[in-house]
């Protein structure tokens, strides 16, 4: 046992404070490394703050012709206060095969913003995944973006249902694969003497197919051969199953073997030493990416059994033993199978330090460190000791004598809830260990729903009180959403993500984590050792010690958007730049805009666009100081897509499906036909078809410009041909003047020319043959041409060319123009919620799985708020989920359920 004459307290320099100004000179100043550490974590702070998001959906699942429905949370991500910085955040839809299916843009106002995806009757299922950022987010690692596992289901396009289970047999240069199917459609029966196809798709290349039939309940076995190398890559089973004429096929990810484990060590304190009692954590990863749970035995180089160990929860444990020196040491781990897989623990160093932290204490955190195996040479000189949350520092101790063993006590109470980072240092700077550590100490908001009635009729107002307060019981002011679902078809799992688990500790640790709401459930014993066990494991590295005390600071490669932004640069036709060109952006749509801005010496320009929406139409124009535009708009093609990394789980099988999911699909079916017989186009060629001829009404509509009516509008048919344009136009409309090929109206001066809705000059409408022009329309100066603000003060002039023809805005003969086809702010639609208190012309039934989704509910200064909504038609049980955050940081989650009868 250790003498405790041997321990040596540290002193408290200086106590958590929310910001660096908090801080007094005399606390830290003297201390040189000190000084260093917190001056580069003040640096940090100030020049790579760092922003996180969490969006709440309306739904866990989804199908097939069903929307989903967000709000979005972007906080700053030290205080988790809404974030003053980015204004615009990037929402996508990312298939299972990792690419991007949908991609948004929508605005955020302190911090708030929401939008929506449409899903298609045509969608493939499969698990997708939702990811949101900022471009300021792009800056860092792809890790600490938010990411949110989606099931979406496809009972639309066929009535099948296959449940697939797949063993592994491993043989010299492969596995033997036997997958076990049953066939089933979306009524839960089993598909008897069923025919079907299959075959295996490896390295982007289809095997031969192969016939089957299920027998009289539905089931039967396929067996191919998976061999290792490339040819395993990316694996994938296609299941064709043919229903008389028709044949249905499915495509499904193979998974590696389920034996396939990935067993990783990691010593508490990032040390293994020989000589002292240690900590070892572990993970078990399992082909698929997710937790596996194990049980071994610990054995030394000598085949001496050290211990057994099993895992706690998700495939995480440790083991407490006494590593000596000289020895090795590898873990034994029992598969499923009856066999044994044997995995090397790191080998342990002869000197280094050994950490350990202590929760056991009511108030105290105690933080232990052992030095050992230190010659007198290189021992240590000086220790200090840094803990950090998010980028700020809330303790600091400092010794000028290295002791062999050491005691740190910092007060619970001095450390903000979430992940916290202990790490100490010798006396030049250099981290010797770290450990991460978990504190909670429940001051989230508490957020109560209340509904007004203990039981409710099918279609019966609903009325839902909001209240929130601190956990002292004062009521808070702060902005919140609601989804209210069906929870016999809408099936939650009670242990996954929420707004607290995402900005408390998701979001500061890298890697995939299983079922965060477990952390949070409960506060056992049980619950925090296994919190522990995912600090000893997971790892926390928004920056690493050492990169940011040597100054290597990461690159900015993005913007801080403010706004979207239309960028460029414009070129002389011989490819170099045109300096200080003359910019106009102007933009067709409802509301229309005119921008103009100048280009830098380089030819460069960005222009911030506060308004631009997915319907709007947008070009830009350039010329020069002396007014021409034989010059090219080269545009930028925006902020690029940041690269998508898979992420577990990657490859899994399908599972068979819980009461309420078959409930689920069955509706989705039931709403497919209610939709088919009030006359929506829904799985018909023709909704593409209309939905083409739709977007090209709403081109043509704008493609003359703001303006909807004209004072004269002249055929191109009815124009001369042999003349230019605009002398064409001579002795056609009263008020229009041609004159020495200058045109004006009333008296004034120039007009404006639009071609196609976009600014040009009359040059460029000189070059226009006659043949080319659909029609020419006359806004005179006064109230037609006044929707285009100043510019239009003269007149307007528009030519509108015909479709088709060589010319058009877009063509290349038309220089000094360039449409803009980057991304635009999404529209985000209103949740439809129909009222039953007001008389239908149509009644049909009401098969909402989402009852009730309100993306904004504002708490007054009492903390309530009411949220008003119908029930629908099926007797049920509705599962309210409302989650939102204060002005201060201060964040909440609350839930209650509903009986309709």
């Amino acid at each position: 046992m250790l003498r405790k004459n041997k321990a040596i307290a540290f002193a408290l320099l200086f106590s958590f404070a929310a910001l660096f100004g908090a801080f007094t000179l005399k606390s830290w100043q003297g201390v040189p490394v000190l000084e260093k550490i917190i001056g580069k974590l003040k640096f940090l702070e100030q020049n790579y703050p760092q922003e996180k998001v969490y969006l709440q959906t309306d739904k866990p699942y989804y199908a097939a012709g069903e929307d989903i429905w967000f709000k979005a949370y972007l906080v700053d991500g030290a205080m988790h206060t809404p974030s003053q910085l980015s204004q615009v955040l990037y929402v996508e839809l990312i298939n299972p095969q990792d690419s991007i299916t949908s991609r948004i843009a929508i605005p955020v106002q302190n911090g708030l913003g929401h939008g929506d995806f449409a899903l298609p009757d045509t969608i493939s299922d499969g698990l997708y995944r939702i990811r949101a950022y900022t471009s300021w987010m792009q800056n860092f690692d792809e890790n600490y973006f938010f990411h949110q596992n989606v099931n979406i289901y496809n009972p639309r396009v066929d009535d099948l249902v296959p449940e697939l289970k797949f063993n592994f047999s491993r043989q010299e240069k492969g596995d033997s694969v036997l997958v076990d199917v049953l066939l089933k459609n979306t009524q839960e029966k089993p598909l008897p003497q069923t025919p079907f196809f299959y075959n295996t798709f490896l390295n982007r290349r289809n095997t031969p197919r192969r016939k089957g039939t299920t027998d009289t309940e539905g089931k039967a076995q396929l067996r191919f051969f998976l061999p290792d190398g490339k040819d395993r890559q990316n694996a994938q089973l296609l299941l064709s199953v043919v229903e008389g004429k028709r044949q249905t096929q499915k495509r499904f990810e193979i998974p590696l073997a389920s034996d396939t484990l990935d067993v990783q060590f990691f010593p508490e304190g990032g040390n293994l030493v020989s000589g002292m009692w240690s900590t070892l954590g572990f993970k078990a990863i399992d082909s698929n990416g997710l937790g596996a749970d194990i049980e071994g035995t610990l054995y030394d180089n000598t085949g001496k059994n050290i211990i057994t160990f099993k895992s706690l929860k998700f495939g995480m444990g440790r083991i407490s033993f006494f590593p000596e020196k000289g020895k090795t040491y590898e873990a034994r781990i029992k598969l499923k199978d009856g066999k044994e897989s044997i995995y090397a623990l790191p080998k342990p160093q002869n000197q280094g330090v050994v950490m350990s932290v202590d929760y056991s204490l009511p108030d105290t955190i105690r933080i232990r460190a052992y030095l050992l195996g230190y010659e007198a040479a290189n021992k240590p000189k000086a220790l200090s000791v840094v803990g950090q949350s998010r980028g700020f520092p809330f303790f600091t101790g400092y010794s000028t004598s290295a002791k062999d063993f050491l005691v740190i006590k910092v007060p619970k109470k001095q450390i903000p809830t979430g992940v916290a980072q202990f790490t100490i240092f010798n006396e030049n700077g250099t981290p010797l260990t770290e450990r991460l550590a978990f504190i909670n100490h429940h001051q989230h908001l508490q957020v109560k729903l209340t509904p007004d009635k203990s039981q409710y009729k099918p279609r019966e107002k609903v009325t839902m009180r909001l209240q929130v307060k601190t956990p002292s019981g004062q009521p808070v002011q702060g902005n919140f959403s609601m989804a209210v679902t069906d929870a016999q078809k809408v099936e939650h799992n009670g242990n996954s993500g929420t707004i607290l688990s995402n900005l408390l500790l998701t979001s500061d640790l890298r890697g995939h984590i299983e079922e965060p709401g477990y952390y949070f459930s409960a506060q056992t014993p049980e619950v925090a050792l296994a919190l522990d066990n995912l600090m000893l494991t997971q790892g926390w590295r928004r920056f690493v010690w050492q990169e940011i005390l040597e100054d290597k600071f990461p690159p900015y490669t993005a913007p801080l958007e403010r706004n979207l932004a239309i960028s460029g640069t414009v070129q002389k036709l011989n490819g170099k730049p045109e300096p200080n060109a003359l910019i106009t952006v102007l933009g067709l749509g409802k509301p229309g805009f005119m921008l103009l801005d100048t280009a830098n010496a380089q030819g460069k320009f960005a222009i911030g666009i506060g308004y631009l929406t997915d319907s709007m139409h947008v070009a830009v124009q350039a010329r020069n100081q002396k007014g021409r535009n034989t010059l090219e708009v080269v545009l930028d093609k925006g902020l690029p897509i940041a690269n998508v990394a898979p992420r577990a789980p990657y490859a899994p099988p399908p599972l068979p499906f819980s009461d309420a999911l078959w409930s689920y699909l069955q509706n989705n079916r039931d709403q497919l036909r209610l939709d088919q017989l009030a006359g929506k186009s829904i799985l018909l060629n023709s909704v593409e078809i209309r939905g083409k001829k739709q977007e090209e009404e709403e081109q043509d509509r704008f493609r003359s410009g703001l303006h909807s009516t004209a004072d004269a509008t002249i055929k191109g048919d009815n124009l001369p041909m042999g003349s230019d344009l605009i002398s064409a136009l001579a002795g056609r409309v009263a008020g229009l003047m041609v004159s020495g090929g200058q045109v004006s109206m009333r008296g004034g001066g120039t007009p404006l020319f639009l071609l196609d809705g976009m600014p040009i000059d009359a040059d460029f409408i000189r070059t226009i043959s006659m043949t080319e022009v659909e029609k020419v329309e006359i806004l005179k100066p006064g109230p037609s041409s006044a929707i285009y603000g100043g510019q239009g003060g003269n007149g307007v002039i528009a030519v509108t060319l015909k479709r088709g023809g060589g010319g058009g805005a877009t063509s290349s003969r038309y220089k000094g123009l360039a449409l803009y086809s980057g991304i635009r702010y999404h529209t985000a639609r209103e949740f439809y919620m129909p009222r039953y208190d007001q008389p239908a012309t149509v009644e049909q039934p009401d098969l909402r799985t989402t009852i009730a989704w309100t993306p904004y509910i504002y708490t007054d200064s009492t903390g309530t708020a009411e949220v008003t909504f119908f029930a629908a038609d099926a007797p049920t049980t509705y599962r309210a989920i409302a989650e939102g955050l204060s002005p201060g940081g201060q964040i909440g989650h609350g839930i209650t359920t509903l009986v309709v009868r």
